[in-house]
């Protein structure tokens, strides 16, 4: 398996956590590739739809496509990934055979928050996983191809283009670019799936999955962030992942019952929501 990760030269501490966790895993094709760095980009006018770090990163991500060797799979990944232990069995067996009708598969993302795209990872999750409740979650029996059309909201922090993909992705990604772009790259990856200009998958239980402190030392610091929605949105995508969820509870302590609006019939729905969730989520 060939492939990349994203790193800015002054990230030296990312880099080092990344090649020592990619020789841990034996991930030996997996090469580091320089990130382009918002400070030598012009800075965004005002009212660009996208930020001077959010455009470094699309370009990045373009240039780890270009990159790529023709005719292979190309795993890229950013440097704040958490890989699991299942992932390279999967990258040396005949899976790969499975995604070639894909342009991308993401080993992870940020779901949509529909009880659909949370139930499918649910179910995903509590098939593959070990039954032994002393097994260690990284010894996931298998992993699913789910379709990413209504699952995938964003995120890039781990994905594999495929030989078809690296035929059609950079094309498509130039085109957006030169459109401005109007969206980040990972919002933009999101249009062209519910456009159907490319075909994506997503796998379940997730092998990849961020850093769980990653959104409070972004190096895309450039646009304002919600605490809160960077503490769950990370939380539930590590609950999704085939390996160690150390620390989550705790992760979201401050936010897991935390009375977040005063409408009353807004926490009545939530409150709905997650009761009609478990029954549904038990009961298959």
């Amino acid at each position: 398996m060939n492939g990349c990760f994203i790193n800015l030269q002054r990230s030296s501490a990312r880099r080092e956590a990344m090649q020592a966790q990619l020789r841990e895993l034996g991930l030996t094709g997996i090469r580091r590739l320089e990130a382009i760095d918002a400070a030598g980009l012009p800075p965004a006018a005002a009212g660009a739809a996208v930020s001077a770090g959010e455009q470094a990163c699309f370009l990045s991500h373009l240039a780890a496509l270009e990159a790529a060797a023709p005719g292979g799979f190309h795993l890229v990944l950013e440097d704040d990934a958490l890989l699991s232990r299942a992932l390279p069995a999967l990258l040396r067996s005949d899976a790969l055979a499975r995604l070639e009708p894909f342009d991308l598969v993401f080993l992870e993302c940020l779901p949509y928050t529909s009880a659909p795209a949370l139930l499918a990872l649910w179910q995903s999750l509590k098939r593959h996983l070990p039954t032994d409740a002393g097994a260690p979650r990284e010894a996931a029996a298998g992993v699913e191809i789910l379709d990413a059309r209504g699952l995938y909201n964003w995120g890039a922090v781990a994905y594999l283009a495929t030989p078809r993909g690296l035929r059609t992705l950079p094309a498509l990604l130039r085109e957006a670019l030169a459109a401005g772009p109007a969206h980040p790259l990972d919002l933009t990856l999101n249009r062209l799936v519910h456009e159907g200009r490319i075909r994506a998958a997503v796998l379940a239980p997730f092998l990849a999955t961020p850093m769980l402190d990653s959104h409070a030392r972004s190096t895309i610091a450039d646009r304002p962030r919600a605490a809160e929605n960077d503490a769950l949105g990370g939380a539930l995508r590590r609950l999704f992942f085939a390996g160690p969820v150390d620390g989550l509870e705790a992760h979201v302590a401050a936010y897991r019952h935390a009375p977040l609006t005063a409408d009353p019939q807004l926490r009545l729905l939530a409150d709905l929501m997650a009761q009609l969730f478990v029954i549904t989520a038990r009961d298959d």
